[in-house]
């Protein structure tokens, strides 16, 4: 009897504290290195999208967001995963949040769309958000390649500059007498204005030096009137 008692408590002792613990363990473990790697995806998305020239993401409060949002996302979406009540409350509780501050461009909020669903990814499985991770880097290399395609072969970018996504554009405006051919063929002439007297050009580009380059070779032009550059 001694015997079938030591037996019971011993077992129920090993499956309780002992394979518990050790489940707990493995479990918060696995939900650490899936935070990790959900650090790295938000890292590498982030370097993607310089790379392509998008500098508003380089501020502070776009890092953190980048950075926080698959981790809040997978948290929430492991919380509630198991218990329907929970889950309903959630959605009630989100509901009556509101956010304020505007998106820039459709690009933006395609990228916290993507920083949500790594989150939700990493919850469900981790071969769910290397795909994810795979799909968006090789969507945004790609991009970049053509774009530097166009820029070798046709002089020029495949992409309309825009001042209201938030990127980062130096630009230059010469006021001359008469038409600068070598102005008016250049593929980042985003403005031309001809007046009775003189004619205003505006060309911006990401790139500093290739404007200062063109802002160097038009100091000793007699055409010129003036030269105004503004930095990014």
């Amino acid at each position: 009897m001694e015997n079938t008692f030591s037996s019971f408590f011993s077992t129920l002792y090993n499956d309780i504290f002992i394979r518990g613990t050790v489940g707990l363990l493995l479990e918060g473990q696995f939900r650490l290195f899936t935070v990790l790697v959900l650090l790295i995806f938000s890292l590498i998305i982030r370097q993607a999208i310089i790379l392509l020239g998008q500098n508003w993401v380089k501020t502070f409060s776009h890092t953190l967001t980048l950075i926080l949002l698959p981790i809040i996302t997978y948290v929430i979406t492991s919380v509630i995963s198991s218990n329907l009540a929970l889950a309903l409350g959630m959605v009630g509780a989100l509901s009556i949040v509101r956010f304020r501050n505007p998106v820039k461009s459709p690009f933006e909020l395609a990228i916290y769309f993507t920083m949500i669903t790594a989150g939700i990814a990493g919850a469900v499985s981790l071969k769910w958000l290397l795909l994810l991770l795979v799909s968006i880097f090789s969507v945004l290399i790609l991009s970049f390649i053509i774009n530097k395609f166009y820029l070798i072969f046709f002089g020029r970018s495949f992409y309309t500059v825009s001042f209201t996504e938030g990127n980062s554009l130096h630009t230059l405006e010469i006021t001359s007498k008469a038409t600068l051919v070598e102005l008016a063929s250049r593929y980042d002439l985003v403005n031309f204005v001809k007046n009775d007297n003189n004619i205003i050009y505006r060309i911006a580009n990401s790139n500093k030096k290739e404007i200062m380059d063109v802002a160097a070779s038009l100091e000793n032009n007699d055409q010129v009137l003036s030269i105004v550059f503004n930095s990014a």
